[in-house]
């Protein structure tokens, strides 16, 4: 299959786009969100990152900036760039009685409107950012199963992760574009590699 040129073309294309724009990109991370796998190239990695940075600093910064007392922080990782409480957020409950459900560390306060919609934010985008993650792994030739060196290793985790995440694709990494229902076909072919 030759370079897509259409824009719907290059959105819809199975493997990882290369030199996608911000729009392709961002478009490729919302309407392919839910899929793991196939591949993701490093422009359309990064291009949803910076958008999201920017989205992160409105978000986190703009209640501080309006005289709100201070309750996110922002973490960069390979998943993304992710606000974190930095306070406990009562979710059911009173937090005055202390059976509540909730979320953070830090001291315990009722969530605002503004919390609200950072927390539905992160809700919304946690599934998109993991596959988007998983899918720049497969570009690299490495199975999903390298996301859990964030969660078992830390910061050196991190640090291996970020470096797969920025490194060139390899060849074979075409071979994580088949789909799941590709295996059952009967003239199904790994991509030579």
């Amino acid at each position: 299959m030759g370079e897509a040129t259409t824009f719907r073309a290059r959105v819809r294309t199975p493997g990882a786009v290369r030199d996608a724009g911000p729009v392709i990109a961002l478009v490729r991370f919302w309407t392919q969100g839910w899929r793991f796998h196939g591949r993701a190239s490093r422009s359309e990695f990064f291009w949803p990152m910076a958008v999201e940075l920017l989205v992160v600093a409105v978000f986190v910064g703009l209640p501080v900036w309006m005289g709100t007392p201070w309750r996110w922080d922002a973490y960069a990782d390979p998943f993304g760039i992710v606000p974190s409480p930095s306070v406990h957020f009562s979710l059911f409950g009173d937090p005055a009685r202390g059976g509540e459900f909730g979320y953070g560390e830090g001291s315990r306060v009722a969530p605002n409107p503004w919390d609200v919609v950072v927390l539905l934010g992160l809700a919304v985008t946690a599934v998109p950012r993991w596959s988007l993650l998983v899918r720049r792994l497969h570009d690299r030739d490495h199975t999903g199963l390298w996301v859990l060196l964030l969660v078992l290793t830390g910061p050196l985790g991190w640090l291996v992760v970020s470096g797969m995440v920025c490194s060139r694709p390899r060849a074979r990494g075409a071979r994580f574009d088949r789909t799941l229902w590709d295996a059952y076909k009967p003239t199904a072919r790994l991509p030579a590699g």
